[in-house]
């Protein structure tokens, strides 16, 4: 295969290179890639899911007071947060929502099941499609019955009196 035959795997010369000499010696392309970039394929763990997040008392660093109030009304709603949970708001129906405290035993397993419940689109680390929701047709405005629109006329109405001249 000619140079420009093989697919580009990075902006880099040097990388590219290795690239194709990777594949010049009999690696498949994946192999070629991983170890031309020194970077393995991007995996969807926990691990990578909680990745830089921290834990409750990180997310929160300098606004504990919001923590607190958050942690009350997940408490109220029957769900103690532990403190190495990670609130994912984005999934909340409402601030302290106990389902958008996520556990580190449960990850994305546990965003998975709240997508799904609630019918949420999710791409990313999780993948949820929602549902397709037929469109609810608009709500007429309800009107009072025509007697006790003219009821209420009447007794709102003033009699016309001529001014005096």
């Amino acid at each position: 295969m000619e140079d420009h035959e093989y697919p580009i795997v990075s902006d880099n010369p040097a990388i590219q290179a290795q690239y194709i000499a990777f594949r010049r010696a009999g690696q498949s392309h994946g192999m070629a890639s991983i170890f031309a970039t020194r970077r393995a394929p991007g995996a969807k763990t926990d691990r990578e899911f909680f990745s830089g997040m921290g834990t409750l008392a990180d997310q929160f660093r300098g606004e504990e007071y919001v923590l607190e109030k958050m942690v009350k009304i997940a408490e109220s709603h029957g769900r103690k947060p532990h403190y190495t949970d990670v609130y994912q708001p984005g999934i909340a129906n409402f601030p302290g929502d106990p389902e958008a405290f996520v556990p580190a035993s449960g990850g994305r397993g546990h965003v998975q099941r709240v997508c799904e419940k609630r019918g949420l689109d999710c791409v990313g680390i999780v993948n949820v499609k929602s549902p397709v929701r037929e469109p609810e047709p608009p709500k007429k405005p309800k009107r009072p019955p025509p007697s006790a629109a003219a009821e209420s006329y009447k007794k709102t109405r003033r009699p016309y009196k001529p001014a005096a001249t």
